[in-house]
């Protein structure tokens, strides 16, 4: 679980789940337990939108520039052309949306302490975030999440498409 805990003197090495939920309701309450939903909230929404818009966009796109003469027009895309849209749906997704989740994770995960004296809001973290690294901040490891939806959204939206095809 990532989640802040508030130590004292004494260290506690493992905190069992009971222990992090009353720190968490100690230090912020019910509300803690909902801390960074909008960032979830921006990334799943608007993920989903760049992730099944890119999709259908490259997809169109792919069909537009195609051979009239070679394809009936209700015929599917070819399997690479199929994988190459759901790489960029991806890529997207990841790409466009990854501040949100940086800002995110580290309002779940930042310590306690700094955010005792007051709730702690995405907006509050984002700019707090942004005036310490900049861009970089927002973006760092967002390479190696692009990197790996490219594949693994390719593979699901060709499955999807193929199931999909043979079952209508």
């Amino acid at each position: 679980m990532q989640v802040p805990l508030q130590t004292s003197t004494t260290s506690i090495s493992n905190p069992g789940p009971l222990a992090l939920i009353g720190s968490i309701y100690r230090h912020q309450g019910l509300l803690g337990f909902w801390h960074g939903q909008l960032g979830t909230l921006i990334r799943e929404a608007g993920g989903s939108a760049a992730w099944f818009g890119g999709y259908e966009g490259m997809s169109l796109l792919f069909r537009k520039i195609r051979d009239p003469s070679k394809f009936s027009a209700d015929e599917p895309l070819p399997i690479y052309q199929r994988m190459t849209a759901g790489a960029v749906a991806g890529m997207l997704y990841n790409f466009i949306f990854y501040p949100a989740d940086t800002i995110k994770s580290r309002m779940q995960t930042e310590d306690i302490s700094q955010i005792i004296g007051g709730r702690r809001t995405f907006g509050a973290a984002g700019k707090t975030l942004w005036k310490q690294h900049g861009i970089k901040g927002l973006y760092r490891g967002c390479g190696i999440t692009v990197g790996r939806a490219a594949p693994s959204s390719a593979f699901i939206f060709t499955i999807y498409e193929e199931l999909r095809r043979r079952f209508e």
